[in-house]
């Protein structure tokens, strides 16, 4: 029986790019580039994180900070729990605020973000490139400018609450969002 090495070196040149190669390195080089959606898939449902702690998902830190009501007083009294839902359109399990912000820390800086959400009452809260917005919900947002970075949100209205996805261009140094009955989910990155 023949034994195969132990270490199998080959210099660049020695391997031919085919079609198939050319393919498996556009891939590869896509999620590199493109990093990967935070689907919060390895967080416990059911688990409740206070504005003040941070938490880590899909390797990324996230921290829960205060939320601004729409009267404009900041509260420190939310949080963010892990819900088994599918409101926000993601897979669950999904985040959701009750007067709290997440503050993403994320591999910055980023050329578009999109996530997907469901508001089911109260204001929302968006912090892009320190520009802070505190609105009644994200569909007046659409085709505006925030810290620089075009925002477009595609939504559906219904009797109790708004659903859809938010998409920001441009160039992004840091990015919270938050609200009072607010879900979140597919939080995607892409340099």
């Amino acid at each position: 029986m023949r034994r195969l090495p132990e270490t199998l070196r080959l210099e660049p040149e020695e391997v031919p790019m085919t079609p198939v190669l050319q393919r498996i390195a556009a891939a590869a080089a896509a999620v590199v580039l493109t990093g990967c959606c935070l689907k919060f898939n390895d967080l416990a449902p059911g688990t409740q994180v206070p504005v003040g702690a941070v938490f880590t998902t899909d390797r990324k830190t996230v921290r829960v900070e205060p939320f601004q009501w729409s009267n404009g007083t900041w509260t420190n009294n939310g949080y963010a729990r892990v819900d088994g839902s599918q409101l926000a359109g993601g897979t669950a399990p999904e985040l959701r605020t009750n007067n709290a912000n997440l503050n993403f820390q994320l591999n910055y800086p980023l050329q578009r973000l999109s996530f997907k959400f469901a508001d089911f009452g109260g204001n929302e809260n968006l912090k892009i490139n320190n520009d802070f917005r505190n609105v009644a919900n994200f569909l007046g947002l659409h085709n505006t400018t925030v810290g620089g970075v075009l925002v477009q949100v595609t939504a559906v209205q219904d009797v109790s609450s708004i659903r859809g996805e938010m998409v920001l261009q441009g160039p992004i140094q840091g990015f919270s969002v938050g609200g009072q009955e607010f879900w979140i989910d597919d939080v995607c990155p892409d340099r």
